[in-house]
């Protein structure tokens, strides 16, 4: 009886307490309720971001605008969503959303993001002429803020302009670079603002590009050389290639030789037949390996130009240079 009564006794204590417990708010609740609402949704695209899981942020970024279309950081998570799309390779999507932003944003210093990363993706899809379009506009809208620099002002547009002139600036020597116009790159390079903190960098790629002398090799002397085999192959430094050239050419020339004198007529001409194909692609090989020659010496000095520029301004991802929430890093999300 006794033993019946204490287990009674303790089922009734923990249903109280479990009551009591279940009434009050859990510290987890707590953490939770101050992040409901837009900045989870933010918070959940900038780590799907940065796991690299692009087509779930790009949804969770999405959602953002659907539920609030009126909040102020809009336009800025719209510019989030077109960096993921460059991201991902969609180009063209990226364009379409960077276009819209350029020309219809409220928020300027937005607008002026979005002309700029248009022209690198531009740049990157290899249409030229709209990346060099893009950099100049963007530099001639920044150029009254840039004049500014150094005023005794904390007006945002001015720094902002400050570094994206600079980031356009090293964007044209980079299509100098694509363009093999190393003058070019290096005129781009040696107009960067003063005041930008790339400008010392900027100089001193320039002094290493102006006036660079690539050494080049003539086809068409490389041709000619070729009327005696291997010459033309011995002019680009290819000895193996010339020398296998001058043998296998002169095998071919004494057997048609050698097969008129013992009066082989038809043996003459198959074997002539087979020389002067052989013959006419040691010179156009020749040719083709000047044309070679020079287009490599020509990537060499664009890769080391490309690298140094990408070295000098590696660009902050806009997901991170605009974070939904400062402590983004640190919280915890219910996904």
């Amino acid at each position: 009886m006794m033993r019946t009564w204490m287990a009674w006794w303790v089922c009734s204590a923990m249903v109280f307490w479990a009551a009591s417990v279940g009434a009050q708010e859990l510290p987890g609740e707590q953490e939770l309720k101050v992040y409901q609402g837009p900045d989870v949704g933010l918070l959940r695209g900038d780590a799907y971001y940065y796991e690299g899981d692009y087509y779930r942020a790009l949804t969770a970024y999405k959602d953002f605008l659907r539920d609030y279309p009126a909040d102020r950081r809009a336009e800025r998570v719209r510019l989030k969503m077109a960096w993921v799309y460059f991201g991902a390779g969609e180009h063209g999507q990226a364009a379409r959303e960077l276009e819209a932003l350029a020309t219809g944003s409220r928020d300027q210093i937005v607008s002026w993001w979005a002309r700029y990363y248009y022209g690198q993706v531009a740049l990157a899809s290899d249409r030229r002429p709209l990346a060099e379009q893009a950099f100049v506009e963007v530099i001639d809208t920044c150029a009254p803020w840039v004049a500014r620099v150094g005023e005794p002002t904390d007006d945002p547009e001015i720094t902002a302009c400050l570094e994206i002139t600079s980031a356009a600036r090293l964007g044209l020597a980079r299509l100098g670079a694509v363009r093999h116009d190393f003058d070019a790159a290096a005129r781009e390079l040696r107009a960067m603002p003063t005041r930008s903190p790339l400008a010392e960098g900027a100089f001193e790629i320039a002094s290493l590009v102006e006036g660079i002398d690539i050494p080049q090799k003539s086809p068409l002397l490389a041709g000619t050389l070729s009327i005696v085999p291997g010459l033309g192959h011995f002019y680009l430094g290819e000895w193996g290639s010339g020398l296998l050239a001058m043998v296998w050419n002169g095998v071919f020339i004494y057997a048609v030789v050698d097969s008129v004198l013992a009066g082989r007529y038809g043996q003459a001409a198959l074997i002539g037949l087979v020389e002067t194909i052989w013959y006419g692609g040691t010179i156009t090989g020749a040719v083709a390996g000047a044309h070679r020659y020079n287009r490599d010496a020509m990537r060499v000095v664009e890769d080391g130009l490309r690298r140094d520029v990408l070295d000098l301004y590696r660009d902050t991802p806009w997901p991170a240079r605009f974070p939904a929430s400062p402590g983004y890093l640190e919280l915890s999300i219910p996904f």
